[in-house]
């Protein structure tokens, strides 16, 4: 397949996967949480993720050999790490201590899982592309969602107004590199990976968050 066609049908995976989503938006998106309580956990949890992303990108430059994907990834992290700024203080300004928080078991999967492929094709689809498509997806909602209070909003205007100023430079580096059957094939199967794992960590999370349970 044309590498640019490749993108877009990935593209149209990801999009596909979020219009899923609005039918029982996550506690993630933060939009049906009704208590702070609850919007101090997945804040926490976001923020978790946050510093997560930067030590997988920043883990990548070594491994990666393209170089114009470097300098990307060099960005990246420390984008992540400003992002993370943001979110603890947040979190300050409601009295909550930023990383009194562990990890879920589903989150630590996902994660763990990023970090360990291996080619610049099943990364950049896996994690910029999927895993931060969706994430930003359900920004741009709670940013018009009137249950969504300003002290939440603020932060994520940022993050979203970041995020835009890049363009889609996954899709970029996908049309790039993603220009053999093998490498499609495995940008492919990276990005089903990451939104398998993607659905399992908002479960999980609504799990903790309105029963506090881990299962």
């Amino acid at each position: 397949m044309d590498s640019r066609e490749f993108a877009k049908s990935i593209e149209k995976q990801v999009a596909g996967f979020c219009k899923n989503l609005d039918s029982k938006l996550p506690a993630y998106s933060f939009i049906p949480l009704t208590t702070d309580e609850m919007r101090i956990k997945v804040m926490q949890s976001r923020l978790f993720n946050e510093i997560r992303a930067g030590e997988i990108f920043g883990g990548w430059l070594k491994s990666t050999p393209e170089l114009d994907v470097k300098k990307t990834l060099a960005n990246a992290t420390h984008e992540e790490y400003e992002h993370a700024t943001f979110l603890e203080e947040a979190l300050r300004s409601k009295g909550a201590t930023p990383h009194d928080y562990q990890a879920l078991p589903a989150q630590m999967a996902m994660f763990n899982a990023f970090e360990g492929l291996t080619e610049t094709v099943e990364r950049i689809a896996a994690f910029p592309m999927a895993g931060e498509g969706v994430a930003d997806y359900l920004i741009a909602k709670s940013l018009k969602a009137a249950t969504v209070p300003s002290w939440v909003t603020a932060p994520y205007q940022k993050i979203h107004e970041d995020e835009a100023e890049h363009g889609n430079y996954p899709f970029e580096i996908l049309v790039k590199y993603a220009t053999t059957a093998e490498k499609q094939e495995k940008a492919t199967r990276a990005v089903a990976m990451s939104l398998v794992l993607r659905r399992a960590y908002f479960d999980n999370l609504d799990h903790w968050v309105y029963d506090g349970s881990l299962y």
